[in-house]
């Protein structure tokens, strides 16, 4: 009886693991949007010239760069978790 609750409390500490880890996947995500809009913004003003882009570009860019960035950071995290 004692081996099964062990059993149960590492099941619950596996499923905090997991639940932490979507968390970070979902803020790392999120922050990466903001980051790559606002590097995006900044490349537009400094390029003012040379680079004519619209703001929905820019948003366009700054999504396909985050789900590049979000798929990356969840290649890392699954990693972590097989070794």
């Amino acid at each position: 009886m004692s081996k099964r609750k062990v059993k149960d409390k590492n099941r619950k500490v596996s499923a905090e693991d997991v639940a932490k880890s979507f968390l970070a996947w979902a803020v790392v995500t999120g922050l990466s949007f903001l980051y790559w809009m606002a590097m995006l913004l900044l490349a537009s003003l400094v390029l003012l010239n040379v680079w004519h882009v619209t703001f929905e570009r820019i948003v366009i860019l700054s999504v396909v760069l985050m789900a590049v960035t979000s798929v990356a950071y969840a290649g890392i995290l699954i990693r972590r978790k097989m070794s």
